[in-house]
Parts: C-alpha cells; sequence; structure tokens
C-alpha cells in the first residue's frame, strides 16, 4: 500500500504536503546528487568542477577551433564568449531533459516504494526536478560569476533568472508525473524519451540563435518548452530583449502542466502495484 503526496484529485494539498515533507525531500535529492560522484576523490567540488570542464570544451571547440560566430544582435559585439551562450543553454536544457529521462523509469525501478512500504511516491518524480533544477542553478551561477569576469558586468536583469528557471521546473515536474505515471503502463516510453529530448534540444534555439531560423518555421520554436526559458536567461545575464509578457504566459503555462501533471499521476497511482 502507498500514499501520494497530497490528496487524490487535489493539487492545493501538494504544496501542504510538500512542506509537510521538506526534510525527507532534503535528504533525497542529497543523496540523488551525492549518488552522482559517490567514491569519487573531489565529492562534491564535482558539482563546480564538471560544469567548469564543459564551459572550457564548449569555448574551445567553438571559439577557437571553428571559429564560430553568435549571429545575434544582441551579442554581435563579440564580447560575450560563444561557449559561454552555448554552455547557457545547455545548462538550462538539461533540467527538463532529466525529467523527461528519468522520470519514465522512477516508479518501476522503485518497486519497493509502490508494494512495501507507505510512501508519497509523488515525491519520485520531484526529487528528480530538484537535483536536476540544484545542478543547473550551480551552472548558470557558473555563468554569471565568469560573465562578470570576461565581459566585465552582467545585464541588471540578472538576478531575475531564477522567475524563467524556476517556471522551466514547474514544467520539467508536471512532464516528469506524466512520464512516471505512463513508463508503468508502457515500458516503451524509456526508449522514446531520449529521442524526444534529443528533438527538444535541436528545435530551440539553444545551439544557435533564433534569427538564423526561416521566418515560417520561427514560431514553431515558440511551442518548443525551452524557448522561452533559454531565450530569457541568456537575455537577462548577457544583455538583450525578452518580453515579461512571454515570460508571465509561460509561467502560467508551467503551473497548467504542473498541476494536471500532478492530477494525472494521482488518477493512475492507484493501479502502480497492480502492474508492478
Amino acid at each position: 500500500m502507498s500514499i501520494g503526496l497530497g490528496g487524490r484529485g487535489n493539487p492545493l494539498a501538494l504544496l501542504i504536503q510538500a512542506k509537510r515533507y521538506r526534510s525527507l525531500i532534503y535528504s533525497l535529492v542529497h543523496r540523488d546528487i551525492t549518488m552522482r560522484f559517490r567514491q569519487s576523490a573531489f565529492s562534491f567540488l564535482w558539482l563546480v568542477l564538471q560544469p567548469l570542464f564543459l564551459l572550457l570544451v564548449y569555448s574551445f571547440v567553438f571559439q577557437v577551433v571553428m571559429r564560430v560566430r553568435w549571429q545575434d544582435a544582441a551579442f554581435s559585439n563579440g564580447n560575450v564568449p560563444v561557449g559561454l551562450i552555448l554552455f547557457t543553454g545547455l545548462s538550462v536544457y538539461t533540467l527538463l531533459a532529466d525529467a523527461l529521462i528519468r522520470c519514465p523509469a522512477i516508479i518501476s525501478s522503485s518497486t519497493s516504494y509502490v508494494k512495501k512500504v507507505v510512501f508519497p511516491l509523488a515525491l519520485l518524480p520531484m526529487i528528480v526536478v530538484f537535483s536536476a533544477l540544484v545542478l543547473a542553478a550551480i551552472a548558470l551561477a557558473l555563468v554569471v560569476l565568469i560573465s562578470i569576469g570576461f565581459i566585465g558586468h552582467v545585464s541588471m536583469w540578472t538576478p531575475l533568472i531564477i522567475v524563467p528557471l524556476l517556471a522551466l521546473a514547474c514544467m520539467a515536474l508536471g512532464i516528469g508525473w506524466y512520464m512516471a505515471a505512463l513508463g508503468v503502463y508502457f515500458r516503451d516510453i524509456n526508449q522514446i524519451t531520449p529521442f524526444l529530448s534529443t528533438i527538444l534540444l535541436f528545435t530551440a534555439p539553444i545551439c544557435y540563435p533564433k534569427t538564423m531560423v526561416p521566418e515560417q518555421f520561427g514560431r514553431l520554436l515558440r511551442f518548443n518548452p525551452l524557448t522561452i526559458p533559454v531565450e530569457t536567461i541568456r537575455a537577462m545575464i548577457f544583455g538583450g530583449d525578452f518580453s515579461f509578457n512571454a515570460l508571465g504566459i509561460y509561467c502560467l503555462m508551467a503551473a497548467v502542466i504542473m498541476v494536471t501533471g500532478y492530477l494525472f499521476f494521482q488518477k493512475l497511482r492507484v493501479g502502480f502495484a497492480d502492474v508492478l
């Protein structure tokens, strides 16, 4: 027997129960991150070293070897290193990618929580998303620090990057609940989500500026859940135009996806024990 996080069909209970289980959430997130670096000599230092090494690789390959220039008016003055622009987008992408790739198997790989103990199952996708959020936040903090060192300043809007980042986390959590519930009943979804994650990567302005996309396809980018967060966070750090209206609509959509994802998970949760 198991219990869900909050009452079934009551999304408001989610906030209440999340506060109730905050110690458990913290412990599980800490363990999830720790497991990534277990038995390593540098332990939690890898939280900084890993993104730093990736940033150095991106900078060397795209700036030194390929001599790529970012064809966007906001960054065309060359003050912003291309590697830093790419790394920022990829750091945001990993937050959603983790939810897509890890959540479909999160319930089926935790059968003891489903059958043998009383456990708030809705926590499991939350742990995945919160862990990814911590890693993304560390990577973006590194971007801000390096921007100050390289460019000499950051945008006045930089402190507000927490808004699109949390909005994407809510979107990722809602998608994670959908994927976790579907993954119990349809195991093939585990093979589909990595492919879907790759599609999202290359159909968002992460590895290229939006201005390079032909006009007839430009509007399609808006349907990608990564487009608004990536563009907004880059603009808030490096300077450039972004739309508060678009960000507000995205926040609203993220909240809708999160609530409906939670309701969907709670509705299908009752059959988990029978299937597993």
